[in-house]
C-alpha cells in the first residue's frame, strides 16, 4: 500500500476484529468473509516482501561496505530520527553527492527552496516550497522531520520547531524543520562524519574550537 506498512498494519487488525466479531453472531455472509480473506492473504504477502527487500539491500550493504556510496548511506543513517531505509532512499535520490558544493544546491534539489506563484498575468507574494526536483526525496524528508520532532527523537530539532510554531503556521515550521534536516545532511555527506548530536550551544563551541585549530 502507498499509505505505508502502518496503514497495513491497521487495517489487518481491523479485519481480525471484524472476522471474530462477525464470528460471535453465529453466521456471516460468505462473499464478505472471502473478501476478509483475501485481505489478510494479500497483507501477509506484502508484509513478506517488504522483509525480503529489506533483508536483500541489508546484505548488499554488507558486500560493498567499502564502497564510498555505502559509507555515505551510513552517515546518513546516523543522523537522528533517520532509518535505514530512509537513507538508502535519500542517497539513491541524492546520487553524486559530489554534484552539490553547497547546502542550498541540495535543498534546492529536494524542492525545499522559497518559490513565489505566479500565473499569467497574476503576480503572486505568498512565498513558499518551490517542490522542485526529487518528490520522492521530499516525502522521505517530510517523514524524517515528523519523528524528529515527536517526543525523544531529536530534541534539538524539536526544540527548533516549537520555537518556529510561535510565530508561524505548523506546516511553515515543519518545512523550515526539513530545511535544516537537508542542511544536517549535507553537512555529514560533505564532512564524511557521522551526526553527533548537539545543543545550538555545543555546536557553537565546537565550531570555534575548529577555527583555533585551522588559524
Amino acid at each position: 500500500s502507498h499509505r505505508g506498512l502502518k496503514y497495513a498494519e491497521e487495517k489487518y487488525n481491523e479485519l481480525m476484529e471484524a472476522a471474530a466479531l462477525a464470528s460471535s453472531f453465529g453466521k456471516y455472509l460468505e462473499s464478505s468473509f472471502e473478501i476478509i480473506q483475501m485481505n489478510i492473504e494479500f497483507i501477509d504477502l506484502f508484509n513478506q516482501k517488504i522483509e525480503s527487500i529489506l533483508v536483500k539491500i541489508k546484505d548488499f550493504t554488507l558486500q560493498y561496505e567499502d564502497d564510498n556510496f555505502i559509507k555515505q548511506i551510513h552517515l546518513v543513517d546516523s543522523i537522528k530520527g533517520i532509518g535505514f531505509i530512509s537513507a538508502v532512499t535519500l542517497m539513491c535520490e541524492i546520487g553524486d553527492f559530489s554534484a552539490f558544493k553547497k547546502p542550498k544546491q541540495l535543498y534546492a534539489y529536494f524542492g525545499l527552496d522559497p518559490a513565489v506563484k505566479e500565473s499569467g498575468q497574476f503576480k503572486g507574494t505568498r512565498i513558499s516550497m518551490s517542490k522542485r526536483g526529487s518528490s520522492l526525496a521530499r516525502r522521505v524528508l517530510f517523514t524524517v522531520a515528523l519523528v524528529c520532532i515527536s517526543a525523544f527523537n531529536n530534541p534539538v530539532l524539536k526544540e527548533y520547531y516549537e520555537k518556529k510554531k510561535e510565530s508561524k503556521p505548523k506546516m511553515v515550521a515543519l518545512g523550515a524543520v526539513m530545511h535544516k534536516i537537508s542542511n544536517i545532511i549535507f553537512a555529514v555527506l560533505r564532512d564524511m562524519k557521522p551526526f553527533i548530536l548537539r545543543t545550538p550551544d555545543e555546536h557553537r563551541e565546537a565550531h570555534k574550537k575548529y577555527l583555533r585549530l585551522v588559524a
